[in-house]
C-alpha cells in the first residue's frame, strides 16, 4: 500500500504544524503550514477567490515525494491554508505529483500536472495527468489518466523530462504548454491541445532552444497580455550575460509572435525576469479585472536551506504577488499592495517585527546605499550611477546563502531601463527582500536570514535619499 495518501498528510499537518518556528518566517509572503514548499501550481481566478496550489512535501523541510498543498486568498496578501489536493497515490504518479497549473471548465476546477514514474525498466519517465473538483477543494483523478505519455511524444524528446503543463483556452480550444529535454541536450517547449482537457493532440515544438539558452527548461507559461505573446520559463545553466543570469537556474520573459498555423513561438528578445537570487518558477494568472498576476518561488535549486539546518521544520515562501503589463516595449512587475494594505510610518517609528514597503526617491542622479540588519550581519543595497544599476550584496550577512554555482553569487544587480533611478520599492519582509525600480521595470528578489537576535534595522549608509515607510497590514 502507498504511504502517502491526501487522509495522512492533512493529518500530519494539523497534528504538527504548531512544531514551526516562526523566527524566520515571513508576515505576508505565502509560506505552507509547516514542511517543504517549491514551484507555485495551478495559481488561478476561481468562484470569486485566487487559489494556489503548490509543490509540498508536509513531512520535512526538504524536497521529498511532491504532493500540491492548496491555499486561497481574496487579496493576494492574506492566504487561508485549505487541504492538500494531491498526494503521489497512484500508480500513474508515484514518484511524485509535479508541477502544472489549472483551468476552470463547467464550473469545474480541472487540475493538469506531471506524474513522475519508472517504466516496467526501471527507467524515469513523466507523464501528465488530469484531476477535477466540483468545489475547488476536494479532487478526483480521473480514469483516463495517464492523459500524456512518450508515446505522445516527438522524435527527439527525453521522455525522462516532460513536465509542468500550463493550461489555457483560446479560440474554444484547451492547450497546454509543456516542457521537454531534447535529445540535442536544449530545453524546448511542445504544444498539445484538446477540445475536453482529457484526449490531448501533440501540435508542434512550439519553441526549441540553442545551447546558450540552457540545457533544460522548466515551469512555461504562454500568454498573450496587451497585444503581445509573452512565454515565461526557468531555464538550467542559461549562459551568463553583464549582469543577467548568474544563478545557475533562471528565469526568462520571451517577448515574440505565434504563428497559430505553424503553432509555432517565434522568439523576438530575451531578458532576465527577475535579476535576484532566489526566484523560481513563477505562474500567472488573469483576474476578473483582467490583470495578468504573477507569483514565484522566492528560492531557487542548490541554496542553502537554513531553516532546514535549523530544525525548524519548514522551508521557503512565495514572492508577493506582482502585476504583469508590457509598457513602453518595457515589460513590468508592480506589486499587487494597495492603500488598504499600507499604513504610513515614520523612520523614527521604524519596527522590526513587521512586513515593510519603503519607497526610495534619490534627490539627485548619485551613488547610495541602504543597508539592513546589523553592523556585522546585513545585507547591501546601492545604486551605482557609474553603470546605473542597483545591486544587493549579501557577502556581509554571517549566515551562508551561497548555491550550487561554481563562482560565489553573493551579488545579484542590474541596469536601470530608464536613464535614471526615478523610484525604488523595497518589499521587506522577516527573510526577504524584494526591490522594484521605476514601477516595475526591473525587479530583484533574494532571501536574508539574519543571526540570532539581530534585528533588521534599516540605515541609509550614505546617499541623499528620500525614505517613505509603510507598514504592510
Amino acid at each position: 500500500m502507498n504511504q502517502f495518501t491526501i487522509e495522512r498528510a492533512n493529518q500530519f499537518i494539523e497534528e504538527n504544524k504548531h512544531l514551526v518556528n516562526p523566527q524566520y518566517r515571513p508576515q505576508v509572503h505565502f509560506t505552507a503550514p509547516i514542511g517543504w514548499i517549491n514551484d507555485p501550481n495551478g495559481f488561478i481566478f476561481y468562484q470569486g477567490e485566487y487559489h494556489l496550489f503548490y509543490q509540498h512535501y508536509p513531512y520535512d523541510a526538504i524536497w521529498g515525494p511532491m504532493h500540491w498543498g492548496h491555499a486561497k486568498s481574496k487579496d493576494l496578501i492574506h492566504w487561508e491554508h485549505l487541504p492538500v489536493a494531491l498526494a503521489p497515490d497512484k500508480d500513474y504518479d508515484l514518484g511524485g505529483c509535479f508541477s502544472g497549473s489549472a483551468i476552470e471548465k463547467d464550473g469545474k476546477l480541472w487540475l493538469m500536472y506531471t506524474g513522475n514514474i519508472q517504466n516496467e525498466q526501471g527507467e524515469p519517465r513523466q507523464i501528465q495527468n488530469i484531476a477535477v473538483s466540483e468545489d475547488g477543494i476536494h479532487f478526483e483523478k480521473i480514469a483516463q489518466n495517464p492523459v500524456l505519455t512518450e508515446a505522445d511524444l516527438p522524435e527527439g524528446i527525453v521522455p525522462a523530462d516532460f513536465r509542468d503543463p500550463k493550461v489555457f483556452e483560446k479560440d474554444g480550444k484547451y492547450y497546454a504548454v509543456i516542457v521537454a529535454r531534447h535529445v540535442d541536450g536544449v530545453g524546448c517547449v511542445l504544444l498539445y491541445s484538446s477540445d475536453d482537457l482529457i484526449d490531448w493532440q501533440y501540435e508542434s515544438i512550439f519553441l526549441k532552444g540553442t545551447k546558450e539558452q540552457g540545457e533544460m527548461w522548466e515551469c512555461p507559461d504562454y500568454f498573450n497580455l496587451d497585444g503581445v505573446d509573452t512565454l515565461l520559463m526557468s531555464p538550467m545553466r542559461f549562459e551568463r550575460d553583464d549582469l543577467s543570469h548568474h544563478n545557475l537556474n533562471t528565469t526568462v520573459v520571451v517577448k515574440g509572435k505565434v504563428d497559430w498555423e505553424k503553432k509555432e513561438f517565434i522568439p523576438e528578445q530575451w531578458d532576465e525576469l527577475d535579476h535576484g537570487h532566489d526566484f523560481y518558477a513563477p505562474q500567472t494568472l488573469e483576474d476578473d479585472q483582467g490583470r495578468r498576476i504573477m507569483i514565484a518561488w522566492m528560492n531557487t535549486w542548490g541554496r542553502n536551506n537554513v531553516t532546514k539546518e535549523l530544525d525548524h521544520q519548514w522551508a521557503f515562501s512565495m514572492t508577493m504577488p506582482r502585476v504583469l503589463n508590457w509598457r513602453d516595449n518595457q515589460f513590468t512587475q508592480t506589486h499587487v499592495l494597495t492603500e488598504a494594505h499600507l499604513a504610513a510610518e515614520t523612520m523614527d517609528d521604524f519596527s522590526t517585527n513587521q512586513a515593510k514597503l519603503l519607497v526610495l526617491q534619490p534627490k539627485k542622479q548619485a551613488d547610495f546605499e541602504l543597508r539592513v540588519g546589523s553592523a556585522n550581519d546585513y545585507v547591501s543595497i546601492r545604486y551605482e550611477k557609474d553603470g546605473n544599476a542597483v545591486y544587493l550584496d549579501r557577502e556581509n550577512l554571517r549566515i551562508d546563502l551561497s548555491g550550487e554555482e561554481n563562482e560565489p553569487v553573493n551579488q545579484r544587480g542590474f541596469r536601470v531601463k530608464e536613464a535614471q533611478l526615478a523610484k525604488l520599492e523595497i518589499i521587506l519582509d522577516t527573510n526577504s527582500i524584494e526591490l522594484i525600480t521605476n514601477d516595475g521595470t526591473a525587479t530583484l528578489s533574494s532571501n536574508i536570514y539574519l543571526g540570532e537576535g539581530i534585528e533588521p534595522v534599516v540605515t541609509l549608509w550614505n546617499g541623499d535619499v528620500e525614505i517613505t515607510s509603510y507598514v504592510i497590514q
